[in-house]
């Protein structure tokens, strides 16, 4: 990988030029958070029913009030019932999507803004450093991150319409600037963006994105996500129950996205369940791979997912198409990742002991490599950057992952020549 300046270097030579020459030359910069990494907000509707009184008291006249981060639930235990409800979606089998549970409204602040970002703050300031500013040529999309998109034939009304908001950011900035953008995702968003760049037509694709920048991308999903349906999510908060956790982590349709696709983890273990687990219902053990996810959901109680799982995910990661736009993968790796969940007498009920693997610390190894077989495609350039010991938020937190961050975005905007392959 050719040397680049030190990023201080880079930004004190970027601060003493004027500022139209620094925003002038620049391309703009999308940001795609990662899942929970952006603000959401809700709204009670006459139709509410709330599971206890203190939900509607709650948010009584406030109209729009902090969904995500901030919610009262994070300041007062009673609250946390409310959270649970407020928070959960409904898959609707009749229509084939999925919803706000009845009575709640929602919606994603700041659209096009870095302030609508959770835990991005020094790379935003960093980047405002180098001349970016916020709105105009460092630009953010975030997304109701409970939701993902489905493939053609499958509604996705919340989906459709993200992917429809970043093209017309996308736009909108290749004509204000008249260059097209770097877009950096992190995790979720790293799936996300993949799939929108698929969705849009190569030309389309060529003239307006120079560059993407994936952190931590999991395009293959990583064992935890099982983890997180058979056990539930507390979203840190105290003293929520075992159903309210299974609700919160089951009724996202975000939450089959990070199941392990056969593509990438083959016949790997993933869980395995003992003879003597309560419910088993055969006598020896039960091992449970990426190639048969639909029985692991039913085992785990969740076979109303089967049909969604076959029909709206499992066709859009049965292959990893390159994109044909020039990707940096920049990944952590040298961190002990749960690999395979190991089921005692309990079942799925009790706590498995865990075996670890290589990884981020949450993102495995082999979902991360995933995308490099990109590299021996003709036309698709592809440079991937390992960062020894970060873990999945460390992008964010570890002063030279942050550094990196920073200068692969540089570099994306021509601080150093990328062989592309091709002109845009």
């Amino acid at each position: 990988m050719a040397l680049v300046p030190p990023l201080l270097a880079v930004a004190a030579l970027l601060l003493a030029l004027p500022l139209e020459s620094r925003a002038g030359g620049l391309h703009p910069v999308v940001l795609v958070p990662g899942y929970g990494s952006n603000h959401l907000e809700a709204m009670l509707t006459a139709s509410y029913e709330p599971p206890a009184p203190a939900c509607v008291a709650a948010a009584d006249g406030q109209g729009w009030f902090p969904m995500w981060p901030n919610h009262p639930a994070t300041r007062d235990a009673n609250h946390v019932p409310c959270f649970a409800d407020q928070m959960s979606l409904v898959y609707d089998a009749g229509a084939d999507d999925y919803r706000n549970a009845d009575g709640v409204t929602t919606r994603v602040p700041h659209f096009g803004s870095s302030r609508s970002l959770i835990g991005w703050d020094r790379v935003v300031r960093q980047l405002e450093d180098m001349g970016y500013r916020d709105g105009e040529t460092l630009l953010a999309a975030p997304y109701d991150f409970r939701y993902a998109v489905a493939p053609p034939g499958h509604p996705s009304t919340v989906g459709a319409r993200y992917f429809s908001d970043l093209a017309r950011l996308l736009r909108s900035s290749r004509l204000s600037t008249g260059r097209p953008a770097i877009v950096v995702a992190h995790s979720f968003g790293c799936a996300l963006t993949y799939q929108f760049l698929l969705s849009r037509p190569l030309p389309w694709r060529r003239r307006h994105v120079r560059h993407v920048v994936f952190l931590g991308s999991a395009l293959g999903g990583f064992a935890p996500g099982m983890h997180a349906l058979s056990a539930g999510m507390d979203y840190g908060l105290p003293g929520m129950s075992r159903p309210a956790m299974l609700r919160l982590a089951r009724s996202q349709q975000s939450a089959l996205w990070r199941l392990p696709t056969p593509l990438v983890f083959g016949d790997k273990p993933l869980a395995v369940v003992s003879a003597a687990a309560a419910g088993n219902a055969t006598s020896t053990t039960t091992t449970y791979t990426a190639r048969n996810m639909s029985a692991f959901l039913e085992a785990i109680g969740f076979g109303e997912a089967v049909r969604p799982y076959e029909t709206r995910v499992l066709p859009m990661w049965e292959a990893l198409p390159a994109p044909m736009v020039p990707v940096t993968s920049v990944v952590g790796c040298g961190v002990r990742t749960p690999e395979t969940y190991v089921f005692g007498k309990d079942g799925f009920e009790g706590e498995p002991e865990v075996v670890y693997g290589d990884g981020d610390g949450d993102i495995n190894t082999v979902s991360l490599a995933g995308i490099e077989g990109w590299a021996e495609v003709e036309g698709q350039a592809l440079e991937v950057v390992r960062l020894p010991g970060v873990r999945h938020s460390g992008f964010f937190s570890v002063d030279f992952a942050v550094d990196t961050v920073v200068d692969e975005i540089y570099k994306a905007g021509g601080g150093v020549e990328f062989d592309r392959g091709f002109s845009i």
